[in-house]
């Protein structure tokens, strides 16, 4: 009896449940199925606030200028602040980075904004906030853009053109950018910018206060990808600056630098040559004929090792000619090229117009968070025109060996420590010191050295997508 009530309640929750499948696939297949899919629509603006600060403590004793018998180092410590908002669409990019930079103590906190203890003899330190990049962007197409305002010009390895991120304040140009990049060979940029010192009503006199300044600037970008192994790399510039001769405002001598790089790479190898070749006329209205050439071969097949050999080679003025032969490194960086200790940055005051050549050898061991680099340069005088007059005429200027350590704990933390020395000889004095009496050179310290602790953050803020 039990059974066959147990098969009666079994067959009847059977059919209870399949007649409850066979009412949901009616159902289902009854559904409308007109209307559509209801999917998420993809959010095409970003904005990232992201900020970078870098603190630089640095003791100095030689560093850029020659320390006289018994000076004193310096110590002091340096800061930079950005604030930076990245706004970008699918047609329109937006670029904001508010900076302030400032030497510890250089600023009196209890008197507000704009009142500075008189330091003055730390290049490109301020103490009034402002924009270092701020500039507009609309895409034309996927490959078109023009960009417009305040922004970085930095091209190839940053030699003619830089952001200079090693000085506290950087390197900005107020310019209009016209770029084309197809993301796969070819990415070429035109580059124009025209400077005034204020709002005039009439003529277009271009004296900046305290510093000096192209007036026109037009340069021409092209990276080229030939092959999987080799990329050209060309740079056709043309600045114009004021004449010299106060009365003359509206007469602008225009300088040309005409040249580019080919890099090949294949596995371990890398092999680089580039040369420039500079024209035109200087501001006082001399005519130019100079060029520069950079041979590189690195090597990177030693685990977490990269080896680099190369040199640099800058002419000088010729004391057989009447044309100005000394070439200048337009706006590019000097401090990763030509020595840690920044002897030579300033083009041709720091080499007193004799050009200069300088073969280098570094040597580089990275992992993932630890870096150790050393470098080692080897300075010559191009020509003999600095030491006319004075009793050494040795071409040789002198060594430099600088190291530097890097640890970054997180994605956003990069401490550095450097240390740097050189051993100069009186030629350096007299290149460097150019008004120098004969008798005074031999008092100047040839073993200059320079060390500094730095520690960056680089953290994202917020982003947003909408």
């Amino acid at each position: 009896m039990r059974i066959a009530i147990f098969k009666n309640t079994s067959l009847f929750v059977l059919l209870l449940l399949g007649n409850q499948l066979i009412a949901q696939t009616v159902e289902s297949a009854n559904a409308d199925t007109s209307k559509p899919v209801k999917v998420e629509e993809k959010k095409t603006n970003t904005l990232n606030i992201s900020a970078d600060m870098r603190v630089r403590t640095e003791y100095r004793h030689g560093y850029r200028n020659l320390a006289y018998q018994d000076t004193s180092a310096a110590f002091f410590v340096q800061q930079r602040t950005r604030i930076n908002f990245d706004y970008k669409a699918k047609k329109f990019d937006f670029y904001v980075s508010l900076q302030d930079s400032r030497i510890w103590g250089q600023q009196d906190p209890r008197a507000g904004h704009g009142t500075t203890s008189g330091v003055t003899d730390v290049p490109n330190s301020t103490t009034s906030p402002y924009f270092f990049e701020a500039y507009a962007e609309p895409h034309l197409t996927d490959r078109w853009s023009i960009r417009i305002g305040r922004q970085r010009v930095m091209y190839d390895n940053q030699r003619l053109f830089a952001e200079n991120d090693w000085r506290m304040a950087a390197n900005a140009h107020d310019a209009i950018r016209f770029i084309y990049n197809d993301k796969v060979k070819v990415n070429t940029e035109l580059v124009a910018a025209f400077n005034q010192s204020a709002e005039n009503n009439f003529t277009t006199n271009y004296v900046p206060a305290g510093f000096k300044n192209y007036k026109v600037l037009i340069n021409h970008y092209l990276n080229w990808k030939i092959s999987k192994n080799l990329t050209l790399t060309t740079l056709n510039t043309a600045d114009g600056y004021q004449s010299s001769e106060p009365k003359k405002y509206n007469s602008t001598y225009m300088r040309y630098t005409n040249g580019g790089r080919l890099e090949y790479s294949s596995y371990n190898w890398y092999v680089t040559f580039s040369g420039y070749y500079q024209h035109g006329f200087d501001s006082t209205a001399k005519e130019i004929s100079a060029f520069y050439f950079q041979p590189e071969i690195k090597y990177s097949g030693i685990k977490n090792l990269t080896i680099r050999l190369g040199a640099e080679y800058l002419s000088g003025q010729d004391s057989t000619s009447t044309k100005n032969t000394g070439f200048v490194p337009l706006y590019g960086v000097a401090h990763r090229f030509m020595g840690n200790m920044d002897f030579f940055t300033q083009f041709p005051t720091d080499v007193n117009n004799g050009g200069l050549l300088n073969p280098y050898l570094f040597f580089q061991y990275q992992t993932t968070k630890w870096s150790v680099r050393m470098e080692n340069h080897l300075f010559y005088s191009h020509t003999l025109v600095p030491f006319k007059g004075k009793p050494d005429n040795n071409k040789y200027l002198g060594f430099e060996n600088d190291w530097r350590i890097n640890y970054k704990p997180n994605s956003f933390t990069d401490i550095e420590l450097g240390a740097c020395w050189a051993s100069v000889t009186n030629s350096m004095v007299e290149v460097r010191n150019p008004k120098i009496a004969n008798a005074d050179i031999p008092n100047y310290s040839k073993s200059p050295y320079w060390t500094y602790l730095s520690v960056k953050f680089t953290p994202s803020l917020a982003k947003l997508s909408f």
